[in-house]
């Protein structure tokens, strides 16, 4: 499990403990059903500072160039445990061989951010990096024929999924059952955890909202905003997450038409399906009982 899995993994468990009557203690923090990630530029580095004191998990720098110095980028996320992981969106050709992938991966991203229009030459190349994390971004379907087709998706080599719905507060205030029920389905047919990109922070309704959709992360917009601003909207919505139950909805999945069945997914590896107990592989004939 790559840094980002492991972080989406993290924000949905305790931390904090003390032993004893000289333990270690640390601050303990809430479980959250979502991670809060953000989106800057190399140039944002007091931005980046601010969104990470405040608590961010994740930061996507939008505009890397091979050769970019990111040293004071860096800095200002810091490198301890409860640090903000960090990848790279994949912009144009210059970012997408394997020379600027491992250019990435060496610079320290975790992850790299593809979308349905990069080459499928940068897939391939960065399966070769070990500990490099493939995000692929996803359009919101238009159509019932688009949904189904999302399902594709799930045969790529990838860790996790960026849908771009960009949702703003009235998309959420104003989204009705359908509409509910299509975006949740969008999720659950997706075989890895899925972050959705929002034009603003939510409140605290909305991000209960998308907590029940079952979205892994939520992407907040960082450019062109002042730290100060930012920072708030991050701590904000860090509170709001902490007070929202996790998606515990446990019911089988649905198949539709007989093609697919929906699911929660999960950030552990789906496991091929083997002989339970006392029961033969298929094929496989029972063997004669003694009288």
């Amino acid at each position: 499990m790559g840094k980002l899995l492991d972080k989406l993994r993290h924000v949905s468990q305790v931390n904090g403990t003390g032993f004893g009557f000289l333990g270690a203690r640390t601050e303990a923090r809430k479980p959250r059903p979502a991670a809060v990630v953000v989106t800057l530029s190399t140039a944002d580095i007091a931005a980046a500072e601010a969104v990470a004191k405040a608590g961010a998990d994740a930061v996507i720098v939008t505009d890397w160039r091979p050769g970019a110095d990111l040293a004071q980028f860096k800095a200002a996320l810091g490198s301890g445990d409860n640090s903000p992981v960090w990848g790279v969106e994949l912009s144009d050709p210059e970012t997408t061989s394997l020379a600027a992938l491992e250019a990435a991966h060496n610079a320290g991203a975790a992850f790299v951010v593809m979308s349905q229009q990069t080459p499928a030459s940068a897939l391939v190349a960065a399966q070769q990096l070990d500990g490099l994390e493939t995000v692929v971004a996803i359009e919101p379907p238009r159509d019932d024929l688009g949904l189904l087709l999302v399902r594709a998706e799930n045969l790529l080599s990838a860790e996790a999924a960026i849908l771009r719905a960009q949702l703003s507060p009235a998309d959420l205030s104003t989204m009705d059952v359908g509409g509910f029920a299509r975006l949740r389905l969008l999720n659950e047919s997706l075989r890895f955890p899925v972050l959705v990109t929002v034009t603003q922070a939510p409140d605290e309704a909305q991000t209960r909202l998308l907590a029940r959709v079952g979205v892994r992360g939520i992407i907040v917009p960082g450019a062109k905003t002042a730290g100060s601003a930012l920072a708030e909207q991050v701590r904000t919505l860090r509170e709001h997450l902490e007070r929202t139950p996790a998606n515990d909805d446990d019911r089988t999945g649905v198949a539709i038409g007989g093609l697919m069945a929906a699911h929660t997914p999960s950030l552990e590896p789906e496991r091929e399906p083997g002989r339970e107990p006392g029961h033969p592989q298929p094929g496989t004939p029972h063997e004669p009982t003694e009288p």
